[in-house]
């Protein structure tokens, strides 16, 4: 930039709103000559819209209002003109959203807009487009349901909002109702076969699904209230109950034979399981971050409450058991001695899993893992401590993308100082990595566009595998420890899965 263009930036801090805008439109008209299309000769209209004219015409047309409603709320007017005022304010807005609305249409391959449209057709169609190539992306990730899984029937609003109910269940601890949002209802069906991932459901809906616009606005699409709670879990009772209560009274006797030294016990049990099955994750976000899609229209999250066994929850904010860095450290002894109190464990139990303990889902082939979301950390901590083998808990799982760009893939990894990188370095390796996976047949898709950027998948068996090679072995490894074998079901070898030297030399040799 000339140091002209760096005083002009410099200055234009210090001016005032009106007057930023009125140098931003003088500018705007200079680069894209936007009232060339009021002198524009009139030509009849073709078989395709003559889109060049069309941005002109809008840019010209925002550019006036502006002008109009700048001029009407000067303080010379003197009179009140309000009512104009705001005819102009609505004018231009309505002028902004038909240049945004013709923009989208022009990026979707495969609309067809005939002449005389009006911009409300526009927009249904639009969205309906959108909503067919979401559906379009996601059909080749669909999978044959498992023998025996219950039916699950969906019932999706307008919105986007869904509840999902089953009325079989093959244990007491699966889930019976789920609520969320999706883009369209074959975005649900896939956010619900994603939490089911290792055991894809049977979906039907109800009422029986049509063609619907593209859902976005996830705040019209909670369906919350009528989702299941903690509270009705446990009201349910069965053998998860009876083993987790069984257990809450083995922690009880516990404590009460250290009487007086709760806190002394407490540290024992954390010392113990840091020896034992220490949290390995340095970054537990990696279990569960998702790189936007290539498609941003892919929209999909539900939520259900059900029993979690407390040995797949491998994640938490506090990454040593029993320290909370000064985090209301006081929590798990007071937990210890409301145990040590507690004669009634079903009114144990509630308290303990109230509020509810939130777990975001990592799915994955064998098995789901998961972390701590919101809230629950303190808890979660104490149940590992009292070695209790269940979890009462609120779960969330976002559904994976069927597409991503590669240099989204790079923006999940967490920051850890390595991102100061070259971008081309790493785009360049993570490629590398894909290919691998595709190669090996870890997964199955294929890189597309002019330079492979963007990958494309048909079958992934967990979503961290297209983390960096430090992030993604580490969760193999966590994974491998839940799931013996787990590893050699995908034919990775457990040294190359674990090792991230390891592994980017397995993927390059593919």
């Amino acid at each position: 930039m000339t140091a002209i263009g760096r005083l002009v930036l410099l200055l234009g801090h210090l001016l005032e709103e009106d007057e930023r805008a009125q140098i931003g439109h003088f500018l705007a008209e200079s680069v894209h000559g936007i009232d060339e299309a009021d002198a524009a000769p009139e030509e009849q209209a073709g078989d395709e819209p003559d889109w060049s004219y069309l941005w002109h015409a809008l840019l010209s047309a925002s550019d006036h209002a502006h002008r109009t409603l700048a001029l009407l709320e000067s303080e010379r007017i003197y009179f009140d003109v309000s009512a104009i005022t705001e005819s102009a304010r609505e004018l231009r807005s309505q002028i902004n959203a038909a240049y945004e609305l013709i923009a989208e249409a022009h990026s979707l391959d495969g609309l067809v807009l005939e002449a005389g449209t009006t911009m409300e057709e526009i927009r249904t169609k639009s969205t309906l487009h959108r909503a067919a190539l979401v559906d379009a992306d996601l059909a080749s990730m669909r999978r044959a349901p498992s023998s025996e899984t219950p039916v699950w029937t969906v019932d999706i609003d307008e919105h986007g909002g869904f509840v999902a109910t089953t009325s079989a269940q093959a244990a007491d601890v699966a889930p019976w109702k789920f609520w969320g949002s999706a883009a369209t209802a074959a975005s649900a069906a896939h956010t619900l076969a994603w939490f089911f991932h290792d055991r894809p459901p049977k979906i039907v809906f109800d009422p029986p699904s049509s063609p619907m616009p593209v859902a976005s606005n996830v705040a019209d699409a909670d369906r919350s209230p009528e989702g299941p709670s903690v509270a009705e879990l446990l009201a349910r009772r069965g053998a998860a109950y009876a083993e987790h209560v069984a257990a809450v009274q083995e922690a009880r006797d516990a404590l009460r034979r250290r009487t007086g030294d709760a806190e002394g016990f407490l540290a024992e049990r954390a010392a113990e399981l840091n020896a034992a099955d220490p949290q390995r994750l340095r970054h537990q976000n990696v279990l569960t971050a998702l790189p936007s899609g290539d498609n941003r229209d892919h929209l999909g999250f539900a939520n259900t409450v059900m029993w979690v066994p407390t040995r797949l929850v491998v994640g938490t904010r506090h990454p040593v058991w029993g320290d909370f860095g000064g985090h209301r450290d006081e929590t798990p002894l007071d937990i210890a001695v409301g145990l040590l109190g507690a004669d009634d464990v079903d009114a144990f139990t509630l308290k303990l899993f109230t509020p509810k303990i939130v777990l975001m889902m990592a799915p994955g082939w064998a098995g789901p893992l998961y972390r701590v979301g919101y809230n629950g950390n303190h808890r979660v901590h104490m149940a590992r401590m009292l070695e209790l083998p269940w979890l009462a808990a609120a779960v969330e799982v976002k559904a994976v993308p069927p597409s991503w760009r590669i240099i989204d893939l790079l923006a999940i990894d967490p920051d850890d100082g390595t991102r100061i990188d070259s971008c081309n370095s790493r785009m360049r390796e993570r490629t590398e990595l894909v290919t691998g996976l595709l190669r090996r047949g870890v997964i199955d898709g294929e890189l597309a566009g002019e330079r492979g950027e963007t990958l494309r998948c048909r079958r992934l068996p967990a979503a961290w595998l297209l983390h960096q090679a430090e992030y993604a072995t580490a969760v193999n490894a966590v994974y491998e420890d839940r799931y013996p074998g787990a590893l050699a079901q995908l034919g990775i070898p457990l040294d190359a899965g674990t090792n991230p030297a390891a592994w980017r030399r397995w993927l390059a040799e593919a």
